[in-house]
């Protein structure tokens, strides 16, 4: 139900008018995902500041101990008697999951005038000496279908003074619904409020990230359950032995899982600034090619821009 997501619409028109996403990253990690037809999604836990989990998670806990939250509860028990304790404890239950076991991998907003060179600050925080820029056309993201058992959103930028503000006018806003709301059934209720909540944790980050203009696609097994889509197994990443959600690149049209295989969700590739885009370009397009990307040569581009390496 679109008002308890009133938070992610914004976002939402932007790739229903024909924004892309694009994912920063090594050209060794984008030839594996290409080739290998899957994308991996690693524990929360390993995120460049974990400290962003928490951050949702404190947002959400001010923002239901406060006025607002109250009223919220207040309405909630008017409507569904003991319906506040149900929400908290499913929250509960769920929220070492959400922090613990959720693994995810994260995206951002493209735009038009990015398409030759990429965006300088994201080439300067992720990929490295070797970075490649995956820019995706966004059908599978906009798929409305659980099959793949695999979840995006975007990212909100508040600290907490600004989240409790504007948790004011989201409660506001469920309670003005009136018959609408109250007439739902009560389990129905709870699985909105709690997807919400689980919206809030994942994805709220600290306002002085707002430029990345970050996408997450993420997985928690406990929550989620299994899908034709997932394998979990360990692997070492950077010295690092962990688990990893894989998640299949395939299409599947009878469930509605439309633009996922590689062939259908690369729009282009963008080689970063590094010594090395010419043998890079080769196997990338080689990669892209069997993978049944149509034109796939003249999909890949070199920003060259001239970027000096750290030292």
């Amino acid at each position: 139900m679109k008002l308890f997501a009133s938070h992610l619409i914004e976002s939402l028109e932007r790739l229903e008018g024909g924004s892309r996403l694009v994912h920063y990253t090594s050209a060794d990690n984008a030839y594996k995902i290409i080739s290998g037809r899957q994308v991996w999604l690693r524990n929360a836990h390993l995120m460049n500041d974990y400290s962003e989990m928490r951050h949702g998670l404190e947002c959400l806990r001010a923002a239901w101990n406060s006025t607002a939250g109250v009223d919220l509860q207040t309405w909630l028990e008017a409507n569904w008697q003991g319906i506040k304790i149900e929400i908290e404890n499913t929250f509960n239950d769920h929220a070492a999951s959400m922090t613990d076991d959720t693994y995810m991998i994260c995206l951002s907003e493209h735009d038009d005038d990015e398409d030759n060179y990429g965006r300088l600050s994201m080439w300067r925080a992720y990929g490295g000496r070797t970075g490649v820029a995956l820019v995706l056309n966004t059908k599978t993201f906009l798929s409305e279908t659980d099959a793949m058992a695999v979840y995006s959103m975007p990212v909100v930028y508040r600290d907490q003074d600004q989240f409790v503000a504007w948790f004011q006018t989201w409660a506001a806003s469920i309670m003005d619904a009136g018959d609408a709301i109250t007439e739902i059934d009560r389990q129905v209720i709870l699985d909105h409020l709690f997807h919400a909540f689980r919206s809030f944790v994942l994805a709220t980050k600290h306002p002085g990230f707002k430029e990345e203009r970050e996408w997450r696609v993420f997985h928690s097994p406990s929550i989620d359950g299994p899908s034709p889509w997932i394998d979990i197994s360990i692997e070492t990443v950077g010295g690092i032995p962990q688990h990893v959600v894989k998640v299949a690149l395939k299409d599947d049209l009878e469930v509605g899982v439309v633009g996922a295989a590689p062939e259908t969700l690369i729009n282009r590739v963008i080689i970063g600034p590094c010594e090395t885009p010419f043998p890079i370009r080769a196997a990338l397009g080689q990669a892209m090619t069997v993978a049944g990307v149509q034109e796939a040569w003249s999909k890949i581009w070199m920003s060259f821009i001239p970027l000096r390496e750290r030292q």
